[in-house]
């Protein structure tokens, strides 16, 4: 069985919000203060009703949902289900307290938890009130609770404390307590032989004493009997005749228990290679001696050991990790290797739930596994990727495109998607000058932009597209593409009812190109004159070839067409008439600013000067860009200059820019 869907209302900065659960690995991933420890919190609670000590539960108003925007607000009940998927007989058998049949599908059956908390008024105020039922309406069994069994691990959690000897919730003394069996080494017709031991009350008093025996030796008892004598002579001294205690000291008390509580974790400081058999030459650091991360890393590798032995042991029958900010203290490497291993653990019959920031984690998770929550307008909501419409190649793409930069779009207000190097490295800067200036910043206001390197706009348009509001995320994205009018290929001449083959088009391409009616990007050059055009041999075809050229002159490429096609809810596109850089040429006085730093990067070549309109102007320098292949060095270029060159301050956004990233940011 596992957690198949969790509801949560009125809890904390959650009004309501359900989510639907993965068998084996949950990551909950978004911005801070959007509900993640909310969620974990809410399973605790729900897992722990069946512990003697609960660790979590409501406890006083401020855990109730508050409308931030009604001060009249009444405070309204907090409300849990928990639905397990049942997967087998034995869990109908264990929780029938937990039972739920639909009454118009009797087939369909699953087991539910149900909590419910409210604030009565009486004369000293408010009482916290509860109440908990399983299946519709069934009173729950306490012995059936105590199979759902979990382990959580704080974020930030002091694990140097929790490894300690003798410490509270020691997860070492928990490993060894709850052991049944170990295996050990025995001489058998003279050869060593490894055995299974099994581990019962009766074995653990023959373990306990064992040790006691080889404690109380003659040198070890003269030695505590005299510190003993010690302090029983001073205790005698200092208090009232007749009325001093006598007290007992041993070095333990010799119950396997408590002999377990003891249990000393270090690390080794010197690889078994470099020691040999010579045992007594390794040496050991104290867990005080190690840093953060490599005892978080010990520490939840004794919480993955407990909870194993558990399982195998079948203590209980349900098991549950909940994991807060694994990243703590983690170098990225390592979080990734602990991911890794974490990922096995599903084969344990563990299911598991992580929140964390960390783009490193998330980029390792199979993007089928993310949970994203966003608070937008105090209201959270969430999004299972798993239930957007994505197609198999689209999740294929996703998974091996977002990398430990690009991943951060999940915990960000907003997303830009750009095609290029040129955008990625302007568009911040140009969003500081947008008026008000710096209002429009993208970093400032939490915009992640991510340069996808092409056109494959499809697999992230469908995170935000979709029509069902639950299947699409809530933050906005905006896509900024060129429109590429202008360019024809080859292939928008071939025609099979022309008689033009793939030979003919290229040589098409290739006398439109000795015409001076194409540039080397094959763009159509602007105020071609096509009335007198002739290609040799095809004087019968000039219908048919003039006719295509002229449909390319003004009209968006289809890549563009189909990229302004995925707009839609919180998708929107927005295109730059040719190319991004043409349209910073031709925005404002730019093309005076562009046309001499790019004449200071290529001395000794000749530019249109000004007399020619900026539009023709823009179109050279485009041509050039592609012969010199030097687009990102020139923005950079342009970066910079705007950012430290009083002469640059008229420098102006592309007005198709504004208006995208207002809507973005505005709405």
């Amino acid at each position: 069985m596992y957690i198949k869907h969790l509801s949560i209302k009125r809890f904390r900065s959650i009004k309501e919000l359900n989510i639907s659960f993965n068998k084996e690995v949950n990551v909950i991933i978004g911005p801070n203060n959007a509900g993640k420890t909310a969620i974990i919190d809410a399973l605790r609670i729900c897992l722990g009703l069946g512990s003697q000590i609960r660790e979590i539960g409501i406890k006083n108003d401020e855990d109730f949902y508050l409308d931030t925007s009604n001060p009249d607000y009444i405070l309204e009940p907090i409300e849990f289900q928990l639905i397990f998927e049942i997967e087998c007989a034995e869990d109908r058998q264990y929780f029938t307290s937990l039972l739920w049949q639909n009454p118009d599908i009797p087939e369909e059956v699953d087991l539910r938890l149900n909590l419910t908390y409210w604030l009565e008024p009486n004369a000293n105020g408010k009482r916290l009130k509860w109440s908990h039922w399983g299946g519709e309406s069934s009173t729950l069994d306490s012995n059936e609770l105590q199979l759902l069994y979990y382990t959580y691990l704080a974020p930030l959690r002091n694990a140097e404390y929790e490894l300690r000897p003798y410490s509270k919730d020691n997860k070492v003394s928990s490993l060894f307590r709850e052991m049944s069996k170990y295996s050990k080494t025995q001489i058998v017709e003279g050869n060593p032989s490894t055995i299974d031991q099994i581990l019962d009350d009766d074995h653990k008093v023959a373990l306990a004493t064992k040790l006691e025996n080889v404690v109380n030796d003659d040198e070890w008892s003269g030695l505590i009997k005299s510190g003993e004598n010690l302090v029983n002579k001073h205790l005698e001294k200092s208090d009232i005749a007749n009325k001093n205690p006598k007290v007992k000291i041993g070095l333990t008390n010799f119950r396997y228990n408590n002999i377990v509580k003891g249990v000393v974790t270090s690390k080794q400081i010197y690889s078994d290679s470099i020691v040999a058999t010579d045992l007594t030459k390794q040496r050991y650091f104290d867990i005080s001696q190690n840093g953060l991360g490599e005892n978080n890393i010990i520490f939840s590798a004794t919480v993955f050991g407990d909870i194993e032995n558990r399982r195998i042991e079948k203590k209980e029958h349900y098991y549950a990790m909940l994991i807060e900010e694994p990243e703590a203290h983690l170098h990225p490497q390592r979080q990734n290797t602990f991911f890794t291993y974490l990922n096995e653990l599903k084969d344990f019959g563990v299911q598991i739930f992580m929140t964390c920031h960390s783009p490193t984690i998330t980029a390792k998770t199979s993007i089928q596994n993310l949970h994203v929550l966003q608070n937008l307008n105090h209201e959270v909501k969430v999004v299972s990727v798993k239930n957007i419409n994505l197609e198999p190649k689209n999740t294929s793409y996703l998974g091996k495109f977002l990398d430990v930069t690009k991943s951060q779009l999940f915990f960000s207000n907003g997303t830009i998607l750009v095609e290029g190097i040129s955008e990625a490295l302007l568009l911040p800067i140009l969003s500081k000058r947008m008026t008000p200036p710096g209002k429009y910043s993208i970093e400032k206001n939490g915009i992640e932009l991510v340069n996808i390197d092409g056109v494959a706009f499809e697999p992230f348009a469908k995170l935000y597209n979709p029509d069902d509001e639950d299947k699409r995320l809530a933050t906005r994205c905006l896509i900024i593409t060129d429109d590429d009018r202008g360019i024809i290929s080859a292939i928008d001449f071939q025609s099979v009812e022309e008689g033009i083959d793939k030979i003919t088009s290229k040589a098409i391409i290739k006398h439109l190109q000795t015409l001076d009616l194409l540039d080397s990007t094959n763009r159509i050059i602007l105020g071609t004159n096509l009335s007198e055009m002739e290609v040799p041999g095809l004087e019968t075809k000039m219908t048919f070839i003039r006719a295509q050229i002229e449909a390319k002159i003004n009209n968006p490429s289809a890549r563009a067409i189909k990229a302004t096609g995925f707009e839609k809810n919180n998708l929107k596109t927005v295109t730059a008439e040719i190319t991004f850089e043409y349209e910073l040429m031709i925005s404002g006085n730019n093309i005076n600013l562009i046309s001499n730093l790019y004449a200071s990067m290529h001395t000794g070549k000749t530019f249109l000067n000004p007399t020619h309109s900026k539009e023709e102007r823009a179109r050279e320098i485009l041509i050039l860009l592609n012969n010199f292949k030097d687009k990102s060095e020139l923005a950079q270029q342009i970066a910079y200059n705007i950012e430290f060159e009083p002469d640059w301050n008229g420098f102006v956004a592309p007005q198709y820019i504004i208006d995208g990233i207002t809507w973005l940011i505005d709405g």
